[in-house]
């Protein structure tokens, strides 16, 4: 998968086109994606880039800060989880679009665009919770952006259908 199959993919699904646009150009200017050729010489990307852009369009209000606001979103430890498990906000998405099953039962991830804070919310209520410790006060007013566990499904088939496996080749549809 290209970066330009992504925005494709998130624009039909209701990304903005110019916000996209700004978000991955920010973090290719970062070294957050990969940089060199277009078209169909344009690099691959894997289910950790893809997740590095859904993290910095969902945290963003505008692509000019989407570096600026994933740097402070993608090391939120996990804080309050059903599973137990010990991620990262960017460990866990990465592993929720390299590993497709893990995304059942999920109904949707809220990330906070004014706060430091992000949850994995999930269809029978349980929550995973990424936060600092102090992060959160509960009588501030946030503002989130919601991404639906069906997007990240589709992201993920879309990741996994592009991934070249150990010889080179591309995964068949």
């Amino acid at each position: 998968m290209k970066v330009r199959d992504l925005e494709r993919l998130l624009v039909e699904h209701g990304v903005g086109a110019a916000k996209i646009d700004a978000v991955t150009r920010r973090l290719r200017h970062n070294g957050r994606l990969p940089k060199g050729g277009r078209g169909p010489n344009a690099p691959d990307i894997g289910p950790i880039e893809a997740a590095t852009i859904l993290l910095a369009l969902a945290g963003s209000s505008t692509g000019a800060e989407a570096d600026i606001r994933l740097e402070k979103l993608e090391t939120l430890p996990l804080r309050r989880s059903s599973a137990g498990a010990a991620f990262t906000l960017l460990q866990a998405l990465t592993d929720a679009l390299d590993r497709p099953e893990s995304i059942t039962g999920l109904k949707e991830v809220r990330v906070g665009r004014t706060t430091r804070h992000a949850l994995f919310v999930y269809a029978d209520g349980r929550l995973d919770e990424f936060r600092r410790e102090s992060s959160r006060k509960s009588d501030r007013f946030y503002v989130e952006s919601v991404v639906p566990a069906q997007l990240l499904s589709k992201v993920a088939s879309e990741v996994a259908r592009g991934v070249p496996d150990e010889h080179g080749a591309e995964r068949p549809s």
